[in-house]
């Protein structure tokens, strides 16, 4: 039976953040790595100590991350053995005890019966990104949404600022999908895939006395919503406006 407190905590930006986020004038550890082994993304030794001290105290701590499972497993998240209960792919997966929850899997496998292929949808993205002239990359990670990352003008605010407006006026006529941006990557959702559904889907499997939710984006908001405290890294800014 887990403790009755639960943590919901987003993962990147969060607790660690890339080489190119990441400021090494502070001590910090390493979070997690690419697909070849290498050092990507770190802790701050202050927020490795706190999630080392939640796990030590038994309070029941949920990844809550956009990561599927492949990128999750190259986080050092995944060696620790006290963490039971796991939410990714913006809630399309739910990990208990290591093993996908089937009942929330079927969930999702009806309610992508009844939209749009992501294929297609892809493909529609791609031809109305043709006017920006950039070149970026479309990807489709484990079927569940598609994203789009601004790999090679990540400086360009010009660049940014067109993919954004397209993309908002496409999710106007494709009404089933919705828009997340972070950063330089943009994805498009079904409306039924996100972090919250999958929060909720555990709070009422285990109705826990007291739950906590922690993360850096606006879209972290509607799960942190569910719960009773929120938690928001000091140099995030924008969720407080």
């Amino acid at each position: 039976m887990p403790n009755k407190i639960f943590f919901f905590c987003d993962i990147d930006d969060t607790l660690i953040q890339t080489k190119r986020k990441t400021d090494f004038t502070q001590s910090t550890i390493v979070g997690a790595y690419t697909k070849e082994g290498e050092e990507n993304s770190f802790f701050y030794e202050g927020t490795k100590l706190f999630i080392d001290t939640l796990l030590e105290s038994g309070m029941t701590f949920i990844p809550t991350t956009a990561r599927n499972l492949d990128s999750y497993n190259r986080t050092i998240l995944a060696k620790e053995k006290a963490i039971k209960y796991v939410i990714l792919n913006f809630g399309g997966v739910v990990l208990i005890e290591g093993k996908i929850d089937t009942i929330w899997q079927d969930k999702m496998r009806v309610a992508y019966s009844k939209i749009l292929l992501m294929e297609t949808l892809a493909q529609k993205v791609e031809e109305v990104l043709k006017s920006v002239n950039v070149p970026f990359v479309i990807k489709i990670p484990d079927g569940f949404y598609v994203s789009i990352y601004n790999k090679f003008h990540l400086n360009d605010t010009k660049v940014l600022e067109s993919m954004t407006k397209i993309l908002n006026n496409f999710v106007k006529e494709y009404s089933d999908f919705y828009l997340y941006i972070n950063d330089n990557s943009f994805a498009l959702l079904p409306n039924f895939l996100n972090k919250s559904f999958g929060v909720k889907y555990i709070i009422d499997k285990y109705n826990p006395i007291l739950t906590l939710g922690a993360g850096d984006n606006h879209s972290d908001l509607e799960f942190m919503n569910l719960t009773d405290f929120k938690i928001i890294p000091k140099k995030v800014e924008i969720l407080m406006k």
